[in-house]
């Protein structure tokens, strides 16, 4: 039989709505949830290269954020380069 040990962590509000939600749909145990989804990730993280783990967060500076909303918000049409890598090639 394997031994449990607790751990500590700070969630955003959102995610805990969201386990909370899930838990109470299915019917799952939050502890069986977060080992199940610690162990999806820390697989994919050994299995797959580097390059392949896209980062669930991307920080940007004041600066860089507001440049960021207002391409966002921009009427321009995407540039061929852009076509081109959303389509994979």
């Amino acid at each position: 039989m394997t031994k449990d040990t607790q751990i500590s962590a700070y969630i955003s509000d959102e995610t805990k709505l969201r386990l909370d939600m899930f838990v109470r749909e299915t019917g799952v145990k939050k502890a069986r949830v977060i080992e199940d989804a610690l162990n999806y990730h820390l697989d994919a993280l050994q299995e797959l290269p580097a390059d392949a783990i896209i980062p669930t967060r991307i920080v940007l500076s004041h600066e860089d954020g507001l440049r960021f909303i207002e391409e966002l918000e921009s009427d321009e049409e995407p540039t061929g380069e852009l076509r081109r890598l959303m389509r994979g090639e």
